[in-house]
C-alpha cells in the first residue's frame, strides 16, 4: 500500500495545498480569485488530482 502526504500551507490569501501518492504529486495554488491545479510524475495522475479536489472541497476552510 501506498503513503499518501498531503501537506498545507497558508499565508493571508495565498495558500498551497500539495498531496503526494508515490512518485505522483498534484499541487494546488490559489491567491484571491486565481486558483491553479498541477500534476506531475508517472502514473494515475487523474486518480490524485480528483483525490486533491475532493480534500479541497470537503476540508474546513480554517485548515486551508
Amino acid at each position: 500500500m501506498k503513503k499518501v502526504h498531503i501537506e498545507s500551507k497558508r499565508a493571508g490569501d495565498r495558500r498551497i495545498i500539495e498531496i503526494s501518492i508515490g512518485g505522483i504529486t498534484a499541487r494546488y495554488r490559489a491567491a484571491g480569485e486565481i486558483q491553479e491545479l498541477k500534476a506531475t510524475g508517472r502514473g494515475n495522475v487523474r486518480q490524485v488530482k480528483a483525490l486533491l479536489r475532493e480534500f479541497i472541497r470537503n476540508a474546513d476552510p480554517a485548515l486551508i
